[in-house]
């Protein structure tokens, strides 16, 4: 393995599994403040961290170590990785975390990884797009005659949706620069296949503002 620069970013360092008994082996040597033989160890986990605890009965101090770097001081980084991994891989949170726990690896719950999405992840995600489409709207401004496609998807056999999606892409930049969320019902048009019209010029005058 290479050697790890010491101002890698947490998301970007390696990490390992580590088993229970080898890490209660370690912390059992001795106390890490006085060098003192067999301290207590209290051993608790928040999600995927472990945290032990020593107690020394020589020193009377307690030293407390984490496995995992804290993020804004109080969620634990591979929590918040590993719901990141999740989504960004487009996998099935309820699969990945019995897969998991077949391994008897320590996990959070269902309802913790959809709090991660709700504080961290969507908001990220969403400023990260949001920058990411105003640089590719910059770029357009120094195209004359740029070219656009789009199309919408509101509905399919036996259902007729209330809510559907619009895309625009750039054939210029062969990226799609611009989605929606939409309303059909908020379209004032008289039949479906007047709708794409109908949103290509709603979509694209929200463009040009941009």
């Amino acid at each position: 393995m290479h050697r790890v620069d010491p101002d890698t970013k947490v998301e970007d360092e390696p990490k390992f599994i580590a088993f229970y008994s080898k890490l209660l082996g370690l912390f059992s040597l001795f106390c890490f403040l006085c060098r003192k033989g067999k301290p207590k160890i209290t051993v608790n986990r928040s999600g995927t961290m472990a945290v032990f605890t020593q107690t020394c009965k020589e020193c009377g101090r307690s030293f407390q170590w984490r496995s995992q770097p804290l993020v804004l001081g109080k969620y634990p980084a591979g929590n918040i990785l590993l719901s990141f991994g999740i989504l960004m891989a487009g996998a099935s949170v309820s699969r990945v975390l019995l897969v998991l726990k077949h391994m008897g690896l320590a996990v959070f719950s269902l309802r913790t990884y959809f709090l991660h999405q709700k504080k961290f992840l969507f908001p990220v995600v969403l400023h990260y797009w949001e920058e990411y489409r105003g640089k590719l709207l910059d770029q357009l401004k120094g195209i004359p005659g740029a070219v656009w496609s789009g199309d919408g998807r509101f509905d399919f056999m036996g259902h007729s949706a209330k809510y559907g999606t619009y895309t625009m892409f750039s054939c210029d930049l062969m990226k799609i620069v611009h989605f929606d969320i939409l309303q059909v019902s908020s379209i004032l048009v008289i039949c479906i296949p007047h709708l794409n019209p109908a949103l290509a010029k709603m979509i694209y005058s929200l463009l040009l503002i941009w």
